[in-house]
């Protein structure tokens, strides 16, 4: 009988044992990351990238609202320039806003391109405040891919519908105030050539609307 409580009492403490250390290991905080220290560990920096030809990096501020970041989802927050030097710079001066990104490039191979392509000579980036409530408009800005020059294009955008590259530069078609848009910039100062607003004409009804 001693031998069986003696047994009972081995494993009890075996139990415990790994209890504690199961328990230690899932409690184990992460190590801080670098860029914890200034904006929080809610958001992450991803994707860290060499600007094709230069010797910039870049990388995508990211939070977790897709579910974690193990997920591979989430809210773009700001943009990350690094140069050979170490300094660094932000395209934003916060981490307030959601950020959607779109590469021109003068060739595309489909869906699936990495953002941003290789080919990338400029981005069009939307930033919307996080608190937009219903407004959900944001400041249009475009940049050339190393984060050099930065220019704010339009405010009170509410969606970019398309960006395109032509003979005539890099061109921009966005909704701003209920009213579509259509701008041209040069590429290598991203200088406005001309902004333009779309005149979408009546059409006669076709009769009555079914629901």
């Amino acid at each position: 009988m001693k031998i069986h409580w003696r047994n009972c009492l081995l494993g009890a403490g075996v139990l415990l044992i790994a209890i504690i250390l199961v328990t230690s290991i899932t409690c184990r905080s992460e190590p801080a990351r670098p860029e914890h220290a200034v904006v929080g560990k809610q958001l992450t920096l991803r994707g860290f990238q060499q600007v094709r030809d230069t010797d910039v990096f870049r990388a995508q501020l990211m939070d977790n609202s897709g579910g974690g970041y193990s997920s591979g989802y989430g809210r773009t927050r700001n943009i990350l320039f690094v140069e050979a030097s170490g300094e660094a710079r932000w395209l934003l001066p916060d981490d307030d806003h959601v950020v959607e990104e779109h590469p021109l490039s003068p060739t595309s191979d489909g869906p699936g391109v990495p953002e941003p392509d290789r080919s990338t000579v400029a981005v069009v980036a939307l930033a919307k405040p996080l608190q937009g409530g219903t407004k959900d408009e944001g400041t249009l800005y475009l940049l050339d891919p190393t984060g050099r020059k930065i220019v704010a294009i339009a405010d009170n955008v509410r969606e970019v519908h398309g960006t395109a590259l032509s003979s005539q530069g890099a061109a921009v078609m966005y909704e701003r105030s209920g009213r579509y848009f259509l701008a041209h910039y040069d590429v290598a100062t991203l200088k406005q050539l001309r902004e333009v607003e779309v005149a979408v004409p009546p059409l006669k009804s076709g009769g009555p609307t079914t629901r």
